[in-house]
């Protein structure tokens, strides 16, 4: 494969305003070691973005017509081992004069549908798809690539996207949208007559504008991070940026205790050092009547235990392995720390990613085990639940 000499990436999405996305910027940067050089561009990616980033980069390092550019459309990005190589192959095997060759996402996969939820499991399905004899795709335009490689003379004649190709067995992950979820999964969990509603940890505030929507909630958003809480204040009736803990929601009565019908903890709990205390301070805000919507990943699931089976345990940006993870949950374990911190469980669904047919049937003949299907399948627990009487739990 010809070296790649340059990568323009745009950093418009800032890749590093989390300790989430600051790991998976370091990861991609991993991935292109130096010499090959990195030339940032902080607005969006764009035909006159991408020449304008390759005219800074040649002005330092001047760079031949046939060079290999990758151009990469934000920082958020999970690569698997060998997705340059078949990227590179594609566009030294192409016949004809192709301008480019694209990576597929979750947004516009191959023919086989992603079914990952950890990094060894993507490179698992990264093995199907190398398996795949299938040909190149015309690039209609109809989708926006993630990732591409080109040439400098592509991107600056402006022909990158003329006559390109998806290559099939090029795949990568887009984590981008980890800030903005809307969490719409949740909404039915919303207990009757929420007039105030607090979403904790919630990044751009996406859940609570679509609680918002559906029963006009006044929303507030408790949120640790300033450029999530900048953005979330053009959606969100109320943002309190900082601590969680020690955050005193001056301008409430009471500094905010007993004011919110219901508390969320979307993917947070396991984020904390102490999430009994997350719990206790929520027990003292809820108003009388008020309940807490949790959802928290299952270390139970059948991805994590084929991870665990091959020796594997991968950290990455987001998922049950997110870096930034420090407590991990199963259905016994999350059911202890509610009843611990004052709770009981008054509605439960789980999000169900099913094992393999095969896997499943190996794991519940093994001697010796008791084994518990319904846990290797559930990816996460969503749970509505509701203050214990102080003399029931104390």
């Amino acid at each position: 494969m010809t070296p790649i000499a340059l990568v323009i990436v745009s950093t418009a999405s800032s890749p590093l305003s989390s300790e989430e996305f600051r790991y998976g910027w370091d990861q991609l940067h991993r991935m292109l070691p130096a010499p090959t050089v990195w030339q940032e561009m902080p607005e969006p990616a764009s035909p006159q973005a991408w020449s304008q980033a390759l005219e800074r980069a040649s002005a330092a390092a001047p760079l031949e017509e046939n060079a290999r550019v990758l151009l990469l459309r934000h920082g958020h990005v999970m690569a698997g081992p060998d997705v340059l190589d078949r990227l590179g192959r594609a566009l030294d095997g192409v016949q004809g004069t192709p301008t480019a060759v694209h990576a597929f996402d979750p947004g516009f996969p191959p023919a086989l549908a992603p079914d990952y939820c950890t990094v060894r499991g993507m490179e698992r399905y990264l093995e199907q798809l190398g398996t795949s004899e299938l040909p190149l795709l015309a690039d209609s335009g109809q989708h926006v690539p993630l990732v591409t490689l080109t040439t400098v003379a592509a991107v600056h004649a402006g022909t990158v996207r003329s006559h390109a190709r998806w290559v099939p067995g090029a795949f990568v992950h887009d984590f981008a949208s980890y800030h903005q979820a809307r969490r719409e999964d949740m909404l039915p969990l919303l207990p009757a007559g929420v007039a105030r509603m607090l979403d904790v940890g919630g990044g751009e505030g996406g859940f609570l504008q679509a609680v918002k929507e559906l029963r006009g909630s006044e929303t507030h958003l408790a949120e640790y991070s300033e450029e999530a809480c900048r953005t979330a204040r053009t959606q969100v009736d109320h943002v309190w940026q900082g601590d969680f803990l020690t955050q005193p929601f001056a301008g409430l009565p009471n500094q905010g205790d007993g004011a919110f019908d219901c508390i969320s903890f979307l993917d947070v709990l396991e984020h904390a050092n102490d999430p009994q205390a997350w719990l206790a301070r929520a027990r003292s805000l809820l108003a009388p009547g008020g309940s807490v919507l949790i959802s928290i990943p299952n270390v139970g699931h059948w991805g994590v235990v084929a991870d665990l089976i091959e020796g594997r345990w991968d950290y990455c940006p987001l998922g049950i392995h997110c870096v930034t993870h420090v407590r991990f949950f199963t259905w016994k374990t999350l059911q202890d720390l509610l009843a611990t911190a004052g709770f009981q469980v008054e509605h439960l669904e789980r999000v169900q990613v099913p094992a393999p047919e095969d896997w499943a049937r190996h794991w519940a003949q093994s001697p010796r085990l008791k084994a518990d299907p319904e846990s290797w399948n559930t990816y996460a627990f969503l749970v509505r639940a509701t203050p214990l009487q102080e003399g029931s739990w104390a």
